[in-house]
Formats: structure tokens, sequence, C-alpha cells
């Protein structure tokens, strides 16, 4: 069974637990140094009455002690007794760490003096100030019971009431031969007073000073956070039919670990679009070449069904029969020409072959010469002359002793090279003629030598309306004539040229001719790369 968390969901937040962290810690220093200073502050207050209360018993015993053959009078005790509580002496104060006075905390007033007998406990003498207060002079006598049976001085608060307490300090003196208790008192409210006020300070400016830095730090680890919740909403966006390039284009922190992460979600994210782009690609591939493949061998079919039908209508010959079946093996190799170039270019669509495999590298003129050996039988046919044209030097450009050398796929290449020299030969009137140049181009991008192919024909040629569309699939520039071609050819070479790193292009003039340019970066042959010959490479 499900049980729902007790706490709101704010307090689980990460904010609020880093806030709540943070303060509990400041806290935990806060407090005890609150209360330090605040028992800091009474002791000092104590240790400063008992030292002012100290050094006024000393002064007032000095003063009373007299001679043993010459003791003072009751008058000159009340005498010394009201001097010192007229000018009450400050006490001096502690040196600090550097050899600085410290702050005196207090200031000492008023101050209640007595001078009783041991023996008899009989007042010698008072401070006019303790005299008007029956009370307070009655106070004092209680500390004076305890001194009397430990004949030792000491300090004690003592006071008629809460609101009139005084710090007493009593110690032994004499007077003449008569052994005293010199009683010195100050009031004790003004370290209550004192005390009162630092505590309430504190108890004020601590959890002021908490709930301002609280505050800060939520403010602080918010903005410190703002980069999780943006990539929280972002994420919460990401849609497979729209999915972008990075999460977070811009990371206000880069150097930090926020911005490390957001760097790298933004790498994933990169990731994630390619893949589904490579997946998208992929798909609409395979629906182009349904839609293709349903479209271009709907015509065939048809066809080879109508032949096959007519065939099965009613008996015939045996050089019927073997018509039919020769028309219909043209149009099974027509739609085996379809297949095959579909297949390659959903490939090429999907992004399966990328940068062609690391066959090379590849001797034009010598690709040539196979080339047109395959065609030659079909060119003779034709009456085409079907010829091969590998200058030894070509203006600027270097001899082709050594070979015309490219880096590829031979059989693509061969392909690219088939397909032009097909459709050169189909567009071609008998008694034409069709030549391939290989030659080299020392004007290439950025200074490179270019390997060039041209095929080169007189026959029809193409309208300038039609040049642009001549690499699309399924183009024809006159639909209205049969060919034979799929419409494949040129869009495949396309292909095969793009991923070579190359340019193919196509210059015509209309019942002149066509002229098919082919542009690839040049290699070191073997025989340059490796220090061989010639004819260790052709082995």
């Amino acid at each position: 069974m499900f049980l729902p968390p007790l706490s709101p969901a704010w307090t689980r937040s990460l904010r609020f637990r880093l806030t709540a962290g943070y303060s509990g810690a400041l806290a935990l220093v806060l407090i005890p140094a609150a209360l330090l200073v605040y028992f800091g502050a009474g002791h000092a207050l104590s240790a400063e009455t008992d030292g002012f209360l100290t050094l006024e018993a000393r002064h007032l015993s000095a003063a009373v002690r007299g001679q043993p053959h010459d003791p003072p009078e009751a008058a000159d005790l009340a005498e010394a007794v009201d001097a010192s509580a007229a000018a009450p002496p400050q006490p001096a104060r502690p040196r600090g760490v550097l050899g600085q006075s410290a702050p005196k905390l207090l200031l000492f007033d008023v101050a209640y003096l007595r001078i009783v007998a041991r023996e008899s406990g009989r007042t010698l003498a008072a401070s006019p100030n303790l005299a008007r207060q029956p009370a307070l002079a009655s106070a004092l006598d209680k500390p004076l019971a305890a001194k009397q049976r430990t004949g030792a001085g000491g300090f004690s608060l003592v006071g008629p009431s809460e609101e009139q307490v005084m710090r007493v300090l009593t110690t032994p003196g004499v007077v003449g031969v008569t052994p005293v208790w010199v009683q010195v008192a100050v009031p004790w409210d003004h370290n209550a007073d004192v005390l009162e006020r630092l505590g309430r300070l504190l108890a004020l400016g601590v959890p002021l000073v908490l709930a301002a830095c609280g505050a800060g730090g939520w403010l602080l680890v918010g903005r410190t956070l703002q980069p999780i919740s943006r990539i929280v909403t972002e994420a919460e966006r990401l849609d497979a039919d729209a999915l972008p390039k990075a999460l977070l284009p811009q990371a206000s922190e880069t150097d930090s670990e926020i911005g490390h992460l957001v760097a790298t979600l933004n790498r994933m994210t990169t990731r994630l679009h390619g893949a589904f782009e490579a997946q998208r690609r992929f798909a609409d591939a395979q629906q182009r070449f349904a839609a293709d493949a349903s479209h271009e061998l709907r015509t065939p079919l048809t066809i080879l069904r109508g032949e096959m039908e007519l065939a099965l209508a009613r008996p015939r010959s045996v050089e019927a029969y073997q018509a039919t079946i020769g028309s219909a093996v043209e149009e099974i190799d027509r739609m085996s020409r379809i297949v095959a170039g579909l297949g390659f270019l959903a490939r090429r669509d999907a992004g399966q072959m990328g940068t062609p495999p690391p066959h090379g590298p590849v001797d034009l003129p010598a690709l040539c010469r196979t080339v047109i050996a395959d065609f030659h039988g079909q060119a003779q046919d034709k009456e085409i002359a079907l010829t091969l044209s590998v200058p030894s030097s070509n203006g600027h450009s270097p001899p082709l002793d050594n070979g015309l050398w490219v880096r590829g796929s031979r059989d693509q290449l061969q392909q690219l090279l088939g397909n032009l020299i097909d459709n050169a030969l189909k567009y071609t009137p008998s008694g034409g003629a069709v030549t391939v140049f290989a030659e080299c181009n020392s004007g290439g991008s950025g200074g490179q030598s270019m390997a060039v192919l041209r095929v080169c024909d007189n026959g029809i040629g193409i309208a300038p309306d039609d040049l642009p569309h001549v690499f699309e699939r399924f183009w024809r520039a006159d639909r209205a004539r049969p060919s034979g071609g799929s419409g494949l050819g040129l869009a495949i070479c396309a292909q095969i040229a793009q991923a070579h790193g190359g340019v193919l292009s196509v210059e015509s003039e209309l019942g002149r001719g066509s002229q098919f340019i082919l542009r690839l970066l040049m290699c070191p042959g073997p025989a340059q790369a490796g220090g061989g010959t010639l004819e260790d490479a052709k082995l």
C-alpha cells in the first residue's frame, strides 16, 4: 500500500535542504557564540565589580588602620569612611595582550562602606548613604554571620529584595589593635541591567542574522540551481519530432559543476538528435523506397502481365513464345536495375554509405579502359565510336605517366562511369562518337590537384530548361521516347560523386551533345607513396 509523504513537497526539494543545512550549520555556530558572549560579559562584569570592591576595601583598610598605640577615634573613622564613599577609587583596567588597556564596562558612582567590630558586632562607622537606608544595613549583616564562623573574607550577593541586590566584599581588618570587618558594597542592578540588555540584543540579533543568512542562502541556492530548473523544463518539452541539437544552448556557469552537467547533457542531446535524425532519414528512405518502387515497378509489371496474358490467350508458335519470353526477360532486367538503384539510393539516404571505404587509391585511366571495354560491344552495335583520351600532359597539368590516382571505392567509381557511358550511348545516334577524357587540373580548391573525368557525346543534347533536373530520380528529358532506362542512373552517379567528396556537373547544348564532368581530389599512387614502380602497383 502506497502512503503519501507526510512533509510538503517543497520541504523535500534540494533547494530547501541545502538552505536548511546551511542555516542549521550557521545556527550551531551563532548560538554557542552568543552564549559565550553573554556568559563572558557576565564574568567580565563580575570581575570588574570584584576588582573595584577589592581596591576600595584595601583603600579603606589602610585609611582606618592607624597605630596600635594611637588608634583612630570614632570621628576619624567616620571621616575616613565619608571620604572614601564621596570619591570611590576606580579600579585599574587590566592590560591586553599588546599592552593596551581594556575598556571599562561599569562606572561605580555609588558605594556602601561599613566597619564592624568582630567581637561585639557593633558598627564603628558607616557611609552616610548606608546610614539612611536601614534595610540595606540590615542586609549587610547576613554575610557577617558566615564570615564570623570561618574568619575569612569573601564576596556575596545580598539585599533586602530582588530589586535591591548588592555585591558585597567582607574582608578582615584592624583599627588600631581592634579586629574589625571592612564591608564594601555596590548595587548589583548595574550588572543585571547590562546583562539583560545584552541578552535581549543577542536574543533578537541571532534570529535576525539566521533569517537574513537563510534568505540569502535561499536566493543563492535558487540562482545556482536555476540551470537545473531550466534543464527540467527543457527536458519536459523534448519531443522526438522536434529534438533540439542542444538542451541548453547557453550555460551561464561554464566552469562550475552545473556548467559541466549542462555541457554533458548538451552532448547527450546532440547524440540523441543525430540518432533520431538518422532514424528519421532511414524511415523516410524506406517510405520513399516503397513509393518509388511501387511507382516505377508498376509499368514493367503491367507490361509483363499483359504479354503473359496475351501469350496464354491462344496457342502460338514457338517463335512467338520465344519473343514473349525475351520481352519478359528485358522487363525483368529493367525491374532488377530499378530495385538495385532504389536500394543504393535508399542506403545513401539513410546515411549508411557516408564516406567511401578506403579501397583506394584508384587509377582512373585504368578504370576507364576497363569500363570502355565493357561497353565496346554495345557501341559497335550502334556504330558509335567509343574512345579514351589520356594526354601525357594537359597544359599546366603534370604528365600522367604514373597514372591519375584518386582515393575511393573502385566498384562505385566503375558504376558511376558505366552509368555515364551507358547514358551517352543511349542518346547518341548511329555514327556518333562518345569520348572519355581523363585529365589533371592543378587549379582545384585550396591549390590541390583535381582529377577530371569528362564523358562527351555528340548526341541529341539536353534543353536548358531540363538541365537543373538531370540528377533527379526518375527524371527523363524525353519521356515520350522509350530509352530502356530506369531514370535512376544519373541520380546514382551524383550520390557516388558526393560520397567521394567530388562534384558531378553537366554541360549540354540541344542538338549538339552533352558533356558530364566529374571532379575528384587526387592522391598519391602506390608508386609515389610506397616508393615502388608502376609495374609493382599493377601487380
